[in-house]
């Protein structure tokens, strides 16, 4: 085998197995009888075409769910699973809407600055807008409608993000670090899911019946668990918001560090619940590895990991690091689990599940 031969091989081996053995040889020849005499290496545009050739072909696999990969099947789910618990934050913000109307000053008492206080409490209502759209389209199977509408929004959030992370002391820098959270990771998780599997309706099609109730429910338990009108309830036993503001400071703390642990407690359980629900199969594992980008920021939130992990880096550069760390242990949890699995269908000449 020539030098060339060799390296052109190893380049072709970037391409899907199925696709090697049906066309492998076939290009390898094409490739061999247009070379030069003597040469030994590939030309750069030969082999940036074959790499950009195996990665259009499988992500094309990806998207339409071939290839035996549990991969597009565990970004289905966790699209799926994204776009509720955005749709969820969404409506965890619209049911805040009262206690902040309650809250916002008078008139007469702004000194002029009314538009700001509404943007630093309303600020983010448009960007939950767009993804009950994306939601709705996504419903009505219009795919890719909802594709373009998510990496347009997605693209603005990052965008906004970066701008709020590095100019905080510009004028609505504070609105952009607002969605440099959870948020931004669970939509990053939402586009790729449209552009990488077939989509979350195949998300939720995996999950069957039974699981997508379990998912709206404990989606619907952390929104009733951060909104304000069941802490006041819990606080007061009503919902007079004015009173709650203008309550004893100590009673409001002493409430607040009972609030904290209660929401962190329903957190767990909610972690716990979404991993027994998806620890049965190899794609569901992997969609909890993937969700575990968005759940480690919200762990260090809520300050079930400790904050001093991660220093006084910027938002957007935490949330990449608690996502990439979190993504990290996760799959280390999976390959543990399924290693002896492996090892039996190996010594028994069976393929892995």
């Amino acid at each position: 085998m020539s030098a060339l031969e060799s390296r052109y091989r190893r380049l072709l081996a970037c391409y899907p197995a199925d696709h090697r053995a049906e066309h492998g040889e076939e290009m390898l020849d094409v490739l061999l009888s247009a070379a030069r005499p003597g040469q030994r290496r590939p030309s750069a545009a030969d082999a940036a075409d074959l790499l950009y050739g195996a990665l259009r072909i499988r992500l094309r696999h990806l998207a339409a769910g071939e290839g035996g990969s549990p991969w597009p099947g565990a970004f289905s789910i966790t699209g799926f699973l994204a776009v509720c618990l955005l749709l969820a934050d969404g409506l965890r913000f619209a049911v805040n809407v009262p206690y902040w109307v309650t809250v916002l000053p008078e008139p007469p008492d702004t000194g002029g600055s009314l538009p700001r206080t509404v943007a630093l409490h309303f600020g983010t209502a448009p960007y939950w807008l767009a993804w009950v759209v994306i939601a709705l389209l996504l419903w009505r199977g219009r795919r890719r409608a909802a594709t373009i509408g998510a990496c347009a929004v997605t693209a603005a959030q990052i965008a906004f993000a970066l701008y709020g992370a590095s100019a905080y002391d510009r004028p609505w820098a504070w609105l952009g670090t607002s969605l440099a959270g959870p948020p931004l990771a669970l939509a990053v998780l939402a586009t790729a899911s449209l552009l990488l599997s077939p989509g979350p309706a195949h998300g939720a099609r995996l999950l069957g019946r039974r699981h997508v109730l379990g998912a709206g429910a404990v989606a619907a338990a952390l929104v009733a668990f951060s909104t304000t009108p069941l802490f006041s309830l819990l606080l007061r036993g009503d919902l007079d918001f004015e009173e709650m503001v203008s309550m004893d400071v100590d009673r409001l703390i002493t409430y607040s560090w009972t609030w904290d642990l209660l929401q962190n407690s329903v957190v767990l359980l909610a972690a716990v619940l979404v991993t027994a629900g998806l620890a049965r199969t190899a794609q569901g594992r992997r969609a909890w590895a993937l969700l575990a980008v968005a759940v480690a920021p919200l762990l260090v939130r809520v300050d079930l990991v400790p904050d001093r992990l991660f220093g006084e880096s910027e938002a957007v550069f935490r949330l990449v690091a608690e996502g990439a760390i979190g993504f990290a242990l996760a799959m280390l949890c999976v390959r543990g689990v399924e290693l002896p699995s492996r090892a039996r269908a190996r010594r028994h000449g069976r393929p892995p599940a």
